[in-house]
């Protein structure tokens, strides 16, 4: 993608060409060096399972990943994605690379944003962007889609300030909406980010309006008509939203307010992934530095970003800190946004947005480092008069700058090493795949329940680490439909899901003798349940894995696959017109993204055409 130098006026010295070149590379670098430092055992051979981040070795094109079976289509467009890329590359290079990629981006674009100021300011932020609450604890919750949704934003950043210097917008710029767009929350994060940072920042007229709009409908139609035409999804009830709201709602670790988290780019609703350091002073120390930022991006300055562009990242700002901050002060409004909007319900995880913020504190950062040349060409001009003292500011300035970068590592040390190993890679047992082919090679046709009936496990061969149960997207490579769960629960709450036939079921698995459990699935269209094993199996509410009248059909040291003994009820026939919508958002998507790669890779063609030139001449 190509490069817009920011701001017509620098604060800093005017580089060559060849040393802003240079520069850059080394800041690249150093965004690699951080992201690496930060993943640690996590970029080791194996997958990482966490809490939300379930990957596997070979994840299989499934009609769930296309938005086709009932319930709320929360892995939609991800999944598919996910499952078409790792034919080309495994699911265990894929993942690495969307890791270790996010985060290098992330970094590396954040410099290209401040690049009129001095180096070591340059560095400050390609380490405070990677290396802050918000990363690290969506990286221990799972949240891959919304590290992708915040890779993008300072390159969405610098192709607005490109437009609204009246050059065309960065070849490829389209790619950056699906990419940030792989789930529903992230999908409405790069939306907001695209209409204020390419749309309001550069200044677009009405084509460009009208091409914005489009793409972001492109981009995000996988996973919005896959929740309008869901037929089995259940609008919750108004006690349900409720609890929900609040269950969900920001908050702080033990001893710190909700407020100071969240305005330290943390107040995680799931406080177990929160780092020990940000239990005590050093969570106030971020809120103060991120105020602060915002604070000064709010401060016009010459030779510092203009007033479209400072009001811009500052509304984008107060969208991603203030839902959070609502949240935790008014839950009853998402509540009723989740009972009166489709969809409403992404909204009630408040912190999950509070990473938008990274483009006004970008903005404080160009805006800090303007006003310090102001004040640096002062105290020279002070020097130049002979003024006392003079001397050791122009000093001074300089290397305190380089210690910017430091800060952000300081106050958050335990984020090292894959958050003191907290991301550690593992190895999926083969059983799980023995138990995919056991079902694919069985003739009775049906559906599978995966029992204990149970959204998240804890298993041996993870660490004992929570993660959302990876065996139902692991069946999927049977063919068959997977009925998973989806009801949650949260320090004793139950919080329903949406999913009317998951609730259909576990209704099922209550009922009182074996017999009646097992005639009820088969009605459901269930053939076959396969039971997990393992310490945190044994743990599980009776209820959750019930006894059934079935057939073994393998028994393996993790899983036992077994086939229901009855008649199984035929499925209902798949809605056509469900289907064509569905192609449709579908190809509205691949069309986004080829036209997007496409002009990425022109883009890279010219570069590595000029390099050429650069290095033969």
């Amino acid at each position: 993608m190509t490069v817009d130098p920011g701001p017509a006026s620098s604060p800093g010295a005017v580089a060559t060409p060849a040393v802003a070149r240079r520069t850059a590379l080394l800041l690249d670098a150093l965004a690699v060096l951080v992201a690496v430092v930060l993943l640690g055992p996590a970029l080791l051979p194996g997958l990482v399972l966490s809490y939300d981040m379930v990957w596997l070795p070979d994840l299989s094109v499934t009609q769930a990943g296309w938005g086709l079976v009932d319930g709320a289509p929360r892995a939609v467009p991800s999944d598919q994605v996910v499952a078409l890329l790792d034919e080309l590359v495994g699911g265990v290079v894929l993942q690495k690379a969307v890791l270790l990629g996010s985060l290098v981006a992330v970094g590396s674009g954040a410099h290209r944003v401040v690049r009129t100021a001095p180096a070591g300011l340059r560095a400050a932020a390609v380490v405070l962007a990677t290396w802050n609450p918000y990363v690290v604890e969506r990286l221990l919750l799972g949240h891959w889609t919304m590290l992708l949704a915040y890779a993008v934003l300072p390159w969405l950043h610098v192709a607005g300030r490109r437009a609204a210097r009246g050059r065309p917008l960065p070849a490829g710029w389209l790619l950056l909406l699906p990419i940030g767009s792989l789930s529903g929350s992230a999908g409405v994060a790069t939306a907001l980010a695209a209409v204020l940072l390419v749309g309001v920042v550069g200044r677009a007229g009405p084509r460009r309006w009208a091409l914005l709009v489009a793409a972001l409908a492109a981009a995000n139609a996988p996973w919005v008509v896959a929740g309008l035409a869901a037929p089995g999804s259940e609008p919750p009830t108004a006690a349900a939203a409720r609890t929900a709201a609040e269950v969900f709602a920001a908050r702080g670790p033990d001893g710190v307010p909700a407020p100071v988290a969240v305005l330290g780019l943390g107040g995680i609703w799931n406080t177990d992934v929160v780092p020990a350091s940000l239990a005590g002073p050093w969570a106030w120390a971020w809120a103060a530095a991120v105020v602060g930022l915002l604070v000064v991006a709010s401060r016009a300055v010459a030779g510092g970003p203009p007033v479209r562009e400072r009001v811009a990242v500052l509304g984008l700002a107060a969208a991603g800190l203030g839902l959070g901050l609502l949240t935790w002060c008014w839950p009853a409004a998402s509540a009723a946004v989740a009972l009166a909007v489709p969809g409403g319900g992404l909204l009630r995880d408040g912190s999950r947005l509070a990473g938008l913020a990274l483009p006004a504190l970008l903005v404080g950062a160009a805006t800090a480092a303007a006003r310090a040349t102001g004040a640096t060409r002062a105290t020279r001009a002070a020097l130049a008069r002979g003024a006392r003292g003079a001397r050791r500011g122009v000093v001074l300035a300089p290397a305190l700058v380089w210690v910017l970068p430091l800060l952000p590592v300081a106050a958050l040390p335990d984020a090292a090493l894959g958050v003191q190993q907290r991301l550690e890679a593992v190895a999926v047992p083969d059983d799980l795949a023995r138990a995919a082919d056991a079902l694919a090679d069985d003739d009775v046709p049906g559906a599978v329940v995966v029992l204990p009936f149970a959204t998240y496990r804890a298993p041996a061969w993870n660490g004992g680490r929570p993660v959302l149960d990876p065996t139902p997207r692991a069946l999927g490579a049977s063919g068959r439909e997977v009925v998973a769960a989806d009801d949650l629960y949260v320090d004793g709450r139950r919080l329903l899901g949406e999913d009317v036939r998951g609730r259909a079921v576990l209704a099922a698995l209550a009922l009182p003798d074996a017999d009646a459990r097992t005639d009820a699935l088969l009605r459901l269209g269930v053939s076959h349940v396969v039971v997990d094993r393992g310490p945190d199996v044994a743990d599980a509410p009776a209820e959750l894995v019930p006894g059934l009248r079935a057939e073994p059909l393998l028994t393996t040291d993790g899983w036992d696959v077994r086939r229901l003994e009855g008649r199984v009820a035929a499925p209902p026939p798949a809605s056509t017109g469900r289907v064509v919508v569905l192609a449709g958002a579908w190809g509205a998507f691949a069309v986004l993204v080829a036209a997007g790669g496409l002009g990425a890779l022109r883009a890279a063609v010219v570069s590595a055409r000029r390099w050429d030139r650069r290095t033969h001449r």
